[in-house]
C-alpha cells in the first residue's frame, strides 16, 4: 500500500468500526483532512460519470430494465451485504443474474435513492459511498450506506464491486427529500 492510500484506509476502516457499549472507552482518529485526500478528488467530470453510473443501476431496479442494469454493471459482479434486524447482523451476497431476475419479477418499483455521496478516485478506479433508502414501491423497506467500486473503460465506468448495510426502521436515516413520490 502506499503511503497516499493509507490515509483512505484508515478512514474506511475508522468508519467501519463502532462500539455500542458505553462503558468501553474507544480511541478515535479525526478524518483525513481534504489536503491528504486532495490526490484522489475527482474531477468533476469523472465525479457526474460515477454518480450517474450508480444512478443508472437505480433507475434498473425502478424500471425493472435488466439491460440497463447489464450496461453499467461488470458481468462478473459479486453484491455483498451486512443485514442488521432486530439487533442481529447476518451477511448475504448476490449475484448479477439474481438481481437481474429480482427486478424483472418485481410487481412495484423497487426504489433506492442516494444523497451526499463521497467519490475517490484514482485512474481508472473509482469508489463511492453514500447513504440510501430503498422503497418497494410507496412502503419504506430499508436504509443503509452503499459502497461501489468502479472501473473506467472504453465503454466507460462499470460497477465491479458493491456492498451495503441494509438497516430496518426507525434505524433508517431517510433521503432529505422525504419520500418517492409515485
Amino acid at each position: 500500500m502506499t503511503l497516499r492510500a493509507a490515509p483512505l484506509v484508515l478512514l474506511l476502516a475508522a468508519v467501519a468500526c463502532s462500539v455500542d457499549d458505553e462503558d468501553v472507552e474507544v480511541m478515535t482518529m479525526s478524518a483525513p483532512s481534504t489536503d491528504e485526500l486532495a490526490a484522489y478528488r475527482p474531477s468533476a467530470q469523472q465525479a457526474v460519470e460515477v454518480e450517474a453510473t450508480l444512478q443508472s443501476l437505480f433507475d434498473a431496479l425502478e424500471t425493472g430494465d435488466a439491460d440497463l442494469l447489464r450496461s453499467v454493471t461488470d458481468p462478473s459482479l459479486v453484491m455483498h451485504f451486512s443485514e442488521t434486524r432486530d439487533g442481529e447482523t447476518t451477511f448475504g451476497s448476490s449475484t448479477l443474474d439474481g438481481l437481474a431476475t429480482r427486478i424483472t419479477a418485481s410487481e412495484t418499483p423497487l426504489i433506492e435513492r442516494m444523497w451526499d455521496p463521497v467519490i475517490v478516485v484514482n485512474g481508472s478506479l473509482a469508489t463511492i459511498w453514500t447513504p440510501y433508502d430503498f422503497y418497494s414501491g410507496e412502503t419504506l423497506s430499508h436504509c443503509g450506506v452503499d459502497a461501489a467500486n468502479l472501473m473506467s473503460g472504453p465503454d466507460g465506468w462499470r460497477i465491479v464491486a458493491l456492498s451495503w448495510t441494509r438497516l430496518q426502521p426507525p434505524e433508517c436515516d431517510l433521503h432529505p427529500d422525504g419520500p418517492p413520490s409515485m
